[in-house]
């Protein structure tokens, strides 16, 4: 217990990682997010550093995409166990050559174009100027998708297995109510509110944890599946549930 929530396992381990699942619950109780972790302590620390990076991305406006690259790859060289980023390796300093002479070369007689009656078929043409490479295309930026554009359909997951390989559609997991809203009206897409994916092998995870809500029950749950390639360039990698379910997931922002 701390700062008002609690963790305790759930009984259930990740397939790849083999690490345990823990819930974390507030003091009401009511469930608030499953982890894998090995042991507590981490599960909830893991647990306050995803929350506060929810918070702060609340409270600034949306980011700008090509600054939070930047900010990745910035982070991801930073040494282990410091704060400081690697400080450039020196270029190898090599001894200086000294520059080899060049012979004169003879001077290239001028033909008299006029004497020989046509041009000099044997001078080299001008090359021509290289083509002006073309900006590429600006990101394709969406807030609402069609159900049928989509191929946006129910799927029966009793039979879908950890071990099943990806295919053309991404999955989501969500309430029978939203399902029908989704299927009626489409698809709300907002950054601050992403929508989360995963492909067919990380369904059951995903399952596997909405079935531990006490609040839920099998015919509240359906699972939706969408074409794949239509949204290929609206999503983005989400590391964390990625990491946690042992599959690929994916984060609907639309680039809004």
């Amino acid at each position: 217990m701390r700062n008002g929530y609690r963790v305790r396992p759930t009984g259930l381990t990740t397939r790849n990682s083999e690490r345990m699942i823990f819930r974390i619950d507030d003091i009401q109780g009511r469930p608030r997010a499953r982890i894998a972790a090995k042991d507590g302590p981490q599960a909830l620390a893991l647990f306050w550093q995803r929350r506060g990076r929810q918070i702060l991305a609340e409270s600034l406006p949306d980011p700008d995409p090509v600054a939070t690259l930047r900010r990745n790859f910035a982070m991801a060289r930073i040494l282990p166990d410091t704060a400081e980023l690697p400080l450039p390796e020196p270029a190898p300093t090599r001894a200086p050559t000294l520059p080899t002479p060049r012979r004169p070369r003879a001077p290239r007689p001028v033909r008299d174009v006029a004497e020989a009656g046509q041009n000099d078929l044997f001078a080299s043409p001008l090359p021509a100027p290289p083509p002006e490479a073309e900006p590429p295309p600006p990101r394709r930026q969406v807030t609402h998708l069609d159900a049928e554009t989509l191929q946006l359909a129910r799927v029966h997951y009793r039979g879908l297995q950890a071990s099943d390989p990806a295919d053309s559609y991404l999955y989501h997991i969500t309430t029978t109510e939203n399902a029908e809203a989704m299927l009626r009206d489409g698809l709300v897409i907002s950054r601050r509110h992403p929508l989360l994916l995963t492909e067919r092998g990380g369904v059951p995870y995903w399952l596997s944890l909405v079935g531990d809500d006490d609040d839920a029950s099998e015919t509240d749950i359906t699972v939706l599946r969408m074409k794949r390639f239509m949204i290929d360039d609206l999503i983005e990698d989400d590391p964390d549930s990625s990491r946690s379910s042992g599959n690929p997931s994916y984060f609907l922002t639309g680039n809004t």
